[in-house]
């Protein structure tokens, strides 16, 4: 078992290097040769204008709308599914949460956008006119994709804490809520916070959601019903029309911002998170 581990480790760390070195060889020779070619925030090829920083501002918009949204049912699920419940009824509905958040974790995220393209998508544009594919149809649908990743990791980061500290609050007259909501998230804010940022990675990389679901207009979303292109996006399109000359050069800047901005956010959140473990 020692030597598959190890050698799983090598396949995934040679694989992560490969993609570091292309990504980041051709992006950094593409900002070393004219840096002012994609660091500005217009792109309009015709004009020989190929600035990525739109899409990366809307990336990181998107990605903390998300999170405002998703985070907080997180944690209210995460309370269900580890304080005990007595009745017949709570456990049904425990065992119930518990199935869906992993069910939903199993479904492919292009299978949400096609959803709700026919379901969510009408129901937008009838409410509040327009085309009903924007942020807000976007911030929806995402949620739902990184529900599950952020509930699995905070159940695993507050469920021993909690079992610790069960018996001594029960002892001081403390109801279940209040022990998870006075006692277990006060001494829990590195597991919030590396959950927190490694739901905000998997908004920011991914792709499918505001393929299909956003419009892809170049501009930045300055509200909930406004379009917008995002960097990952960004990317399937171009890839799909392109195959040489700067437009596909930009592409190379365009991975190398994603790749090390998900690097970097998940090697601060599993840095957080190892060291809560460790306490």
């Amino acid at each position: 078992m020692k030597l598959v581990a190890i050698f799983a480790t090598i396949i995934a760390l040679s694989g992560i290097c490969l993609l570091f070195l292309v990504i980041g060889g051709f992006g950094l020779q593409t900002l070393a040769s004219n840096p002012s070619l994609t660091l500005h925030f217009s792109w309009n090829p015709k004009a020989n204008e190929f600035g990525v920083l739109t899409m990366f501002v809307n990336s990181l918009i998107l990605s903390f709308s998300t999170l405002l949204v998703a985070f907080p049912c997180s944690l209210a699920i995460v309370c269900v599914l580890i304080l005990p419940m007595k009745s017949k009824a709570t456990k049904l509905l425990q065992s119930i949460l518990n199935f869906l958040v992993r069910f939903m974790g199993s479904i492919p995220t292009v299978l949400y956008a096609f959803g709700a393209l026919f379901l969510l998508v009408p129901l937008l544009r009838e409410a509040f006119s327009g085309s009903g594919r924007n942020l807000l149809a976007c911030i929806c649908v995402l949620s739902l994709v990184i529900l599950p990743t952020m509930v699995l990791l905070l159940e695993s980061g507050l469920k021993k804490p909690f079992s610790n500290q069960y018996l001594n609050a029960l002892s001081l007259g403390l109801h279940n809520f209040e022990t998870f909501y006075f006692i277990v998230i006060p001494k829990a804010k590195g597991v919030l916070i590396g959950a927190f940022l490694l739901g905000f990675g998997r908004a920011f990389g991914d792709t499918m959601i505001a393929l299909m679901l956003s419009s892809n207009a170049l501009n930045f979303a300055t509200s909930l019903f406004d379009p917008l292109r995002v960097l990952s996006a960004h990317i399937a399109l171009i890839t799909a029309n392109e195959s040489i000359g700067e437009a596909y050069n930009a592409l190379f800047v365009s991975g190398f911002l994603l790749i090390v901005s998900n690097a970097l956010l998940a090697l601060f959140a599993r840095g957080i998170l190892h060291k809560s473990n460790s306490l």
